[in-house]
C-alpha cells in the first residue's frame, strides 16, 4: 500500500513528504512579496538619488528681434515678443542692456515686470532681479536664463 503525501515515515526522518500541490502554495504565498519587494526597496531609498535641479543661470537663444533702445529707459525693464517666446529686456544703468526668458524657472510662468527691475512669477510668488536675472525670492531654484543682446544705433537686437 503506498502512504499519503502528507503522512510521515521513517525514510524522510519524520518530517512530511513535498508534493507538487505544496511547492506551488509556497511560490503563490511568496508573490506579492516578489512583486512588492521593488517598490519598497525604492520607498526605503535604496534607488539612486534624484540629481538636485541647477541652480546656474544658463543662455538660451530666441529668433533674433530688433527693438528701439528708447523704449527701455535707464533703471527699467519691459517685457517683449521675440518670435513664439516672451523675454525681459532691461537697463540696469545707462547704456547696459541685458535681456531674460521670462519663463519662471520653477514651473515656467511667465514672469511680469512688478517695478522697476523687480519681476515676479503670477503662479508662486517667485521673484527676480532684473539687473543680473539671479531669483530672489522662492521657489524659483535658478536665475532667468540670459539672452544675448545687443546694442547699435539706437536699435537693441535679441537673440
Amino acid at each position: 500500500m503506498t502512504e499519503p503525501l502528507a503522512a510521515t515515515s521513517a525514510s524522510t526522518g519524520g518530517a512530511a513528504a513535498v508534493g507538487p500541490c505544496t511547492q506551488r502554495r509556497a511560490v503563490l504565498a511568496a508573490l506579492p512579496g516578489i512583486i512588492l519587494l521593488p517598490g519598497i526597496a525604492s520607498a526605503c531609498g535604496m534607488t539612486e538619488p534624484a540629481q538636485p535641479p541647477s541652480t546656474v543661470q544658463q543662455t538660451t537663444t530666441v529668433p533674433a528681434t530688433t527693438i528701439p533702445a528708447a523704449e527701455v529707459p535707464p533703471g527699467t525693464a519691459k517685457q517683449f515678443r521675440a518670435g513664439e517666446a516672451t523675454v525681459i529686456v532691461a537697463q540696469p544703468v545707462e547704456g547696459e542692456f541685458v535681456a531674460y526668458s521670462a519663463r519662471c524657472t520653477h514651473q515656467g510662468g511667465v514672469v511680469q515686470v512688478i517695478e522697476g527691475m523687480t519681476l515676479r512669477c503670477p503662479l508662486h510668488g517667485a521673484e527676480y532681479d532684473a539687473t543680473d536675472g539671479r531669483n530672489t525670492l522662492p521657489p524659483a531654484p535658478r536665475p532667468l536664463d540670459a539672452i544675448p543682446v545687443t546694442e547699435s544705433g539706437g536699435q537693441l537686437t535679441l537673440g
